[in-house]
């Protein structure tokens, strides 16, 4: 069934036109294609109680896509796609089923008059998003392994202010499969040309099955304030940001008394051209305390609970080298080398490289009249 769906889109993609003859302001066949390289080395200390342990990651995803768009009005304008997600990690014996997922989502924009406002719904990619999420809430390792969302994204955006609020249906009910879902939020406001208010949030609900019962909540919002020292440039930028993160999480079934944990991030980032340099330093409660445990089915909650970095427990500082050279408008290359400390001293680090090809790089360009990030 997947290589018969597979078969179909890459023959819509070639036999269509891109524009419907006749109707050419009004109506577009679309197709397009995006390809990624990941390559992340990771050295961390060999134990049986490792934070995180030391591998390779490596993997190729191409994602083909056809469709068409609906030119409502000038203002008004709505697009229809369908794709298919191959993706292979290299090395792997024992992966050989390239279909990992299938894309279909339903993307209008509406261009007011301070503003535009987008829509998405359906199974789409995760690059929709374009808030500032701390690792505190997405770790760099689940952003590439979850490549999609399956649910609704709503985004405003205009030159001072930008806001977006999007749901993640994860998983529906079953006999051995938990009901889970995610609603994720982030927005800014630009008060002086120089200095940004601004939030994160995650209300996470993870549920249980019929084999494994229960409920544990785990919620994270982080106001935040960045102020930045150079005037906004895609060239250059000096920026220090500061975000409060507090977090409830309850374990409805081992206890009903809820744990609240709380704590500080601070970020600095500074970047020259195609050279940049972070550095991020949490210090606080441990925000995933339920990590180690274990629900009535005997199974680790783990990454299924906490969708962050498994450093975020105590203090800790993140240090982050990175090359990003401007190559062209669809091909954006990233070299980066990452340091990790604890309040112990030196954790580990990282040595990445990726590559993306986005031939879908310059959607609804018109519809945006900048963002204040």
């Amino acid at each position: 069934m997947r290589r018969k769906t597979l078969c179909l889109l890459l023959a819509l993609a070639a036999l269509l036109p891109c524009r419907a003859q006749g109707t050419r302001d009004r109506f577009s066949w679309e197709y397009g294609a995006d390809f990624r390289f990941h390559f992340d080395n990771r050295e961390f200390a060999y134990s049986q109680d490792a934070i995180t342990p030391s591998m390779t990651v490596a993997a190729v995803v191409l994602t083909p896509s056809v469709g068409f768009s609906v030119r409502q009005s000038r203002s008004v304008e709505h697009r229809l796609t369908a794709g298919v997600e191959l993706a292979h990690d290299l090395g792997s014996q024992t992966d050989r089923d390239l279909f990992r997922e299938v894309l279909l989502y339903y993307d209008a924009h509406v261009r007011a008059r301070r503003g535009s406002f987008e829509g998405v719904a359906g199974i789409f990619p995760r690059r929709f998003l374009e808030g500032e999420y701390s690792e505190a809430f997405f770790s760099d390792s689940l952003l590439f392994a979850d490549r999609n969302l399956e649910g609704l994204l709503l985004k405003w955006s205009s030159p001072r202010f930008n806001a977006e609020l999007g749901c993640d249906w994860m998983g529906q009910a079953g006999y051995a499969r938990k009901e889970r879902f995610q609603i994720i939020s982030s927005g800014a406001w630009q008060v002086h040309p120089l200095i940004y208010l601004g939030w994160t949030g995650s209300f996470y609900h993870y549920a249980g099955s019929e084999l494994a019962p229960g409920v544990v909540d785990n919620h994270l919002l982080e106001p935040w304030v960045k102020v930045g020292f150079l005037r906004p440039s895609t060239r250059q930028e000096i920026t220090l940001k500061a975000g409060l993160l507090a977090g409830y999480q309850c374990d409805r079934v081992r206890s009903s008394e809820p744990v609240f944990p709380i704590g500080g991030e601070v970020t600095l980032k500074g970047r020259y051209k195609s050279l940049s340099l972070q550095n991020a330093v949490y210090f606080g409660n441990n925000l995933q305390p339920f990590y180690g445990r274990l629900d009535l089915g005997g199974n680790k909650y783990g990454h299924d609970l906490y969708f962050g970095a498994p450093f975020y427990t105590g203090f800790y500082d993140r240090v982050e080298f990175a090359w990003m050279p401007a190559l062209t408008r669809y091909l954006d290359l990233r070299l980066a080398v990452r340091a990790h400390f604890s309040g112990a001293g030196f954790l580990g680090w990282q040595q990445c490289f990726g590559l993306v090809v986005n031939l879908d790089a310059v959607r609804w360009r018109e519809f945006y009249p900048g963002r204040c990030l």
